[in-house]
């Protein structure tokens, strides 16, 4: 079974040419994975591709006074399949958990399958028993009232998002704490898939992606062509 490699493009690249140029080198490959690609809302409309599409996030409601918004009816629009939700670098700004919660309703409302990152407030000191507990707290909070299944959670250690260095501090084996975390969450909230984020790039994918993991949320490799197509080549 194909995994899933979700390209968070984040506030990049600077230009639509640039993100036009992206998307082609990365269409044009014959991918052994299932590739999901999130950029800029300014560029959903304009992007043209086979590949599965997806925001970077979403708003809870389809219509009204919420200036700066963007409903899931607009997103629909464009073929948008998936929404990233609660990113660790929203949540920074402020977002909460009862945010998420509603987000994620909207989003399967609107048959838009949500993409919940945890992982805020991590710290890599912690042991494996102290990170499930805190992202099962996070995990009842997001997904109150919501069917799990109907969910892709990405397990995003805010420790090791964005260093370039997955493996840093203590978690030297972080292939093996990453497999172990999300069988927890899939076990534990029955999720439709879980995946990892923090630092993936092509060098490490496939020690990922050949354990119990799902897929992979990447951020700074998805901008490098030639880096993301090995990862979505990788095999397994």
């Amino acid at each position: 079974m194909k995994k899933l490699i979700v390209a968070n493009w984040k506030m990049n690249p600077k230009s639509f040419k640039e993100a036009e140029k992206l998307l082609l080198a990365v269409s044009k490959t014959k991918t052994t994975q299932h590739p999901v690609i999130c950029p800029p809302f300014v560029y959903l409309p304009l992007l043209k591709t086979k590949l599965d599409l997806g925001a970077q996030d979403i708003f809870w409601q389809n219509s009204g006074p919420f200036t700066g918004q963007i409903s899931p009816e607009m997103l629909k629009q464009f073929k948008v399949k998936y929404a990233i939700i609660g990113h660790s670098e929203r949540r920074a700004l402020g977002e909460t958990d009862n945010e998420v919660n509603l987000k994620i309703k909207g989003a399967i409302l609107n048959k838009i399958t949500p993409i919940l990152c945890v992982g805020y407030g991590l710290s890599a000191e912690m042991e494996d028993e102290e990170v499930m507990q805190h992202l099962q707290s996070q995990l009842e909070a997001d997904l109150h009232e919501i069917d799990p299944k109907k969910v892709i959670v990405a397990y995003e250690p805010v420790w090791a998002i964005s260093t370039g260095d997955p493996y840093k501090t203590k978690q030297m084996e972080n292939p093996e704490h990453a497999e172990r975390i999300c069988m927890f969450v899939r076990i534990k909230f029955k999720v439709s898939k879980v995946l990892y984020g923090g630092s993936t790039n092509a060098s490490n994918a496939e020690s990922f992606l050949s354990r119990q993991i799902d897929g992979l949320l990447v951020g700074g490799a998805s901008l490098n062509a030639l880096e993301f197509n090995k990862m979505i080549t990788t095999k397994i």
